[in-house]
């Protein structure tokens, strides 16, 4: 990664080419005004891109609002996001900015966009495009100086498909694609972002612990991390807390972690056939992801269809 990079994203840890391509484009993005829709897994790291957007541009010095979508109720969310005149509603005596007119000269960030009702999909679209609105009961069009960042943790592409987003908000939204890449894919990067997490923990004085014995940091290297960074993270917080000083150990490692399909085959007395290393592995993954059979689907790289078949099959409940 270059120096101007990393003097422009303090803080990053990435020893991946994935991210080595990615976070140059994140510090071009972040010198214009189009919008940027950021896709990827739960616990990838989009709000801190949505950050990095924000903050490595011109619009850095203005606010940073952040919208979280599944968190307000549908009912309220219009007056949230565009604000309300006085009167407009019951107990609305006072007027009141809402999120996108606060946001003024800097970047508006829905987080979990996908969550958004058709009806405010289509409200919002016109602000996207032209943005000015009006406020819940008003009749003035305000206009507004605004970056709009978007975040999703499922395909954007195939909620359009099957009709649950619109497709002109999502090609308005996706002027150049974002799509942060699981950490299984990339797994030059679990150790050093593990290093990182312990360094943090050193930091705050819960332990001093000086790193990862190899028989751990492999482990770390070969799992699936289904939760991604977060995961990782919690992970390392779990084993400083257990580790007081020296190297962190598999002792330290949570059993999701130690129970790997390369680990099951420890002290067996043959070697396990295909079928075995098959079954296992889907019981590992399906484990790892606490059963949610889209993503256990996602991780085989094979079809849920696929996956319910072979679950019959080897009688996996």
């Amino acid at each position: 990664m270059s120096v101007a990079t990393r003097a422009a994203m303090p803080g990053v840890v990435a020893s991946s080419r994935a991210m080595h391509e990615l976070l140059p484009l994140v510090l071009r993005l972040a010198e214009t005004r189009s919008p940027v829709l950021v896709e990827g897994e739960s616990g990838t790291g989009k709000d801190l891109v949505a950050h990095w957007l924000h903050y490595g541009g011109p619009r850095g010095e203005g606010p940073f609002i952040k919208v979280h979508c599944p968190s307000i109720p549908g009912e309220l969310l219009e007056s949230e996001l565009f604000g309300h005149e006085r009167g407009a509603f019951t107990d609305a005596r006072h007027a009141k900015a809402g999120k996108i007119e606060m946001a003024a000269g800097g970047t508006v960030y829905f987080d979990q966009i996908q969550d958004l009702a058709p009806p405010m999909q289509a409200k919002l679209l016109r602000v996207v495009e032209e943005r000015r609105f009006e406020r819940v009961g008003g009749t003035r069009t305000i206009d507004v100086d605004v970056r709009f960042v978007a975040s999703s943790n499922v395909d954007l592409a195939e909620a359009v498909r099957g009709g649950r987003f619109r497709e002109d908000l999502y090609h308005r939204l996706n002027v150049v694609p974002l799509r942060l890449p699981p950490l299984r894919n990339r797994r030059e990067d679990i150790l050093p972002l593990a290093e990182s997490f312990l360094a943090r923990e050193r930091e705050r004085g819960t332990s001093e612990a000086s790193g990862f014995a190899p028989e751990a940091a492999e482990l770390l290297k070969g799992y699936l991390w289904p939760g991604n960074v977060r995961e990782l993270r919690s992970v390392v917080e779990r084993a400083a807390i257990l580790t007081a000083r020296g190297e962190v150990t598999p002792t330290a490692l949570p059993p999701q972690v130690l129970e790997q399909p390369a680990t099951l085959w420890a002290g067996r007395d043959r070697r396990p056939t295909l079928k075995d290393v098959e079954l296992a592995y889907i019981r590992y993954v399906l484990d790892a992801v606490q059963g949610n059979q889209t993503r256990a689907a996602g991780v085989l790289g094979i079809s849920r269809k696929a996956l319910w078949e072979k679950r019959r099959r080897y009688g996996i409940s």
